[in-house]
């Protein structure tokens, strides 16, 4: 049974630029299997998180088209969700709801709607603000907030958005230190350590000035590899 308020969402997309294979294009007669019609997986459509925390390049390849199943992409670190899911397509260009998985439902369904492609877009042009490796932190800020000001990305951007928006995206990253945590990170967020080469970058002192942060953990901070 197909509830009533996900039937308009089965049908593949057509949006993204993102169109199912050409050989799969056309319906295909459903095979029978002791007497009851089915229809084969066909292809798996990977749909992202839209998410200020999705990481650019999981981004960019939303409405990408597999043939074989795809390999389970990772999370994002701390998130406590992944950052997108492969959803099954019978060769009929319908999805294959019956083969949905909870944590496959719960992306379908979350990341499907009418405002799908404007949050798409918004969220590369953040993404590539944020991942930038030329931009001075104060400069992201800067271009973040003039990003989703603008006229026709305030509503949407307000639909992602969380309260403390954008600092929360900056707090998350600095959580990727490992020994470092919300309230840590945060309490390096205020003390002006903002991403986690300036925490590496910071001194001794610096560091030992920070409510929770001995000797051990900056010991370990030092040891990690940060791009």
């Amino acid at each position: 049974m197909i509830w009533p308020w996900i039937s308009s969402l089965l049908s593949f997309p057509r949006s993204a630029g993102a169109t199912a294979p050409e050989s799969i294009a056309q319906p295909s007669q459903p095979e029978s299997t002791n007497g009851v019609a089915t229809q084969p997986i066909a292809f798996w459509r990977y749909y992202a998180r839209l998410s200020f925390q999705t990481p650019l390049t999981d981004l960019k390849r939303d409405g990408e088209v597999r043939r074989q199943h795809p390999p389970k992409l990772q999370p994002i670190q701390r998130s406590g969700k992944g950052c997108g899911d492969w959803i099954p397509y019978r060769s009929d260009g319908f999805v294959a709801v019956a083969e949905l998985s909870s944590a496959q439902m719960e992306c379908w369904t979350a990341e499907s709607g009418v405002q799908r492609e404007p949050k798409l877009r918004l969220l590369i042009r953040f993404r590539e603000i944020f991942e930038s490796k030329v931009l001075h932190v104060d400069q992201k800020l800067m271009q973040i907030y003039a990003l989703v000001d603008q006229d026709g990305a305030r509503s949407v951007a307000s639909s992602l958005m969380g309260e403390h928006f954008p600092d929360d995206v900056f707090v998350a990253e600095l959580t990727t230190l490992r020994g470092i945590g919300l309230q840590k990170a945060l309490h390096l967020w205020n003390a002006g350590l903002r991403t986690p080469a300036m925490v590496q970058a910071a001194s001794d002192a610096e560091l030992r000035a920070i409510r929770g942060i001995g000797p051990k953990l900056i010991a370990q901070i030092r040891s990690q590899a940060v791009a």
